[in-house]
């Protein structure tokens, strides 16, 4: 459900998007695409023909390629430790941003982007037995099956699509700034992880991975803060090697699961009480404090910046991260002390001042709180997980 292309068309990921327009609600769509249902009239008509995206189930259609020279599209592509696992950056007219390509095994793909499409970028997608589960915080877009079913990719959400083999191809359309995590899984590894657990998994599920299922199956699902916290994860991963790959695999296997519990609960409100304006608020507010924990804005000043009331912020930021906003702020800190507990080369009081204490011993009353000890005595017998 994202601009993501195999090997053989990499230097097509980037190209120049198709004529796209915005279709008014309730207007006839041109292009002779089968209509919508009439509650979801589409938002968008793709005029012309567009670039075709066709998913290949072998990791090896996913290695990084070997240019000569660059496609125009692609400023730099960097190798992130393994022949499958790479990222590349763009600045162009197109969009910018970066792309990240994980292939984890035959059938089992991670790709997360931070990219901004200055105009609408359409694709046909077709993607034979694979299911996909997408994420996002923003961005805007929708998804339209052959038969006419619809996901609103407006926003922050989630999104499944579960394709049997032989469908005819989807389209797509994604503007916008989109900061995304999308899991692609094969039927026959989806079955592989399963073994002899199906019949725990929904009835559609069970009959995609026995290869009964006669129509593609795309909805959106409710936007659970488990969902929005691994996306951020990702975002947030600064891991390296195949550490990187093995954190990138446990979170996508995390991300599966949660989709399939979502499946069965697509009748509740998405996060509880949580307003798109909420969410887009708490997930900026996040990124706010992520780069300055140390010296971060009053709780006023905060709500502020993302458009909040104090109180709705408080409010959003325990229902979608599970946390309070002081909470957050010191694992934040704790993370950051501990790094530097492990690297030993500065002294207690340096790292109190450096992650945001403002005493030394205000930092060693939280350090004896969190973990039971001082941080002298946690340097001397080895550091566990913030």
């Amino acid at each position: 459900m994202e601009s993501l292309r195999t090997r053989s068309s990499l230097s097509t990921q980037l190209a120049p998007p198709s004529p796209v327009r915005v279709a008014s609600r309730g207007r006839k769509l041109a292009c002779g695409e089968a209509p919508a249902s009439p509650s979801e009239f589409r938002r968008f008509a793709i005029d012309g023909d567009i670039p075709a995206l066709a998913l290949d189930y072998k990791e090896s259609a996913w290695g990084l390629p070997e240019y000569e020279e660059l496609p125009p599209e692609i400023d730099i592509i960097e190798p992130m430790g393994d022949p499958c696992h790479y990222r590349f950056y763009t600045s162009k007219d197109f969009g910018s941003g970066h792309v990240e390509c994980c292939a984890l095994a035959d059938g089992f793909l991670v790709h997360f982007n931070d990219i901004s499409h200055d105009q609408p970028n359409a694709m046909s997608v077709a993607a034979p037995d694979m299911l996909r589960v997408r994420i996002a915080s923003d961005g805007d877009g929708e998804y339209v099956t052959a038969r006419g079913d619809r996901i609103d990719l407006k926003g922050a959400g989630s999104a499944i699509v579960i394709e049997p083999a032989g469908m005819p191809p989807a389209k797509a359309v994604f503007i916008g700034h989109s900061r995304t995590v999308t899991v692609y899984i094969h039927r026959s590894r989806l079955q592989d992880l399963y073994a002899d657990r199906v019949h725990e998994l929904s009835g559609a599920l069970q009959a995609f991975i026995a290869g009964s299922l006669r129509h593609t199956v795309a909805q959106r699902l409710p936007l659970s803060a488990s969902l929005l916290r691994c996306l951020e994860d990702l975002h947030g991963c600064d891991l390296d090697g195949h550490s990187r790959r093995l954190f990138i695999r446990s979170k996508a296997i995390e991300i599966l699961c949660h989709a399939f519990k979502a499946m069965g609960q697509d009748d509740e409100p998405a996060m509880l009480d949580a307003s798109a304006q909420m969410t887009r608020g708490v997930i900026k507010a996040q990124q706010r404090l992520m780069e300055d924990f140390v010296a971060p804005p009053s709780l006023d000043d905060l709500a502020r910046e993302v458009g909040l009331s104090r109180s709705g912020l408080c409010a959003g930021f325990r229902q979608i991260v599970g946390q309070t906003v002081f909470d957050y702020i010191g694992d934040l800190r704790m993370r950051q002390a501990l790094s530097m507990l492990n690297e030993r080369e500065a002294s207690i009081t340096q790292i109190a001042y450096a992650v945001g204490y403002s005493h030394p011993s205000s930092f060693s009353l939280a350090v004896q709180r969190r973990f039971g000890t001082s941080p002298s005595e946690l340097r001397r017998r080895g550091l566990p997980d913030a």
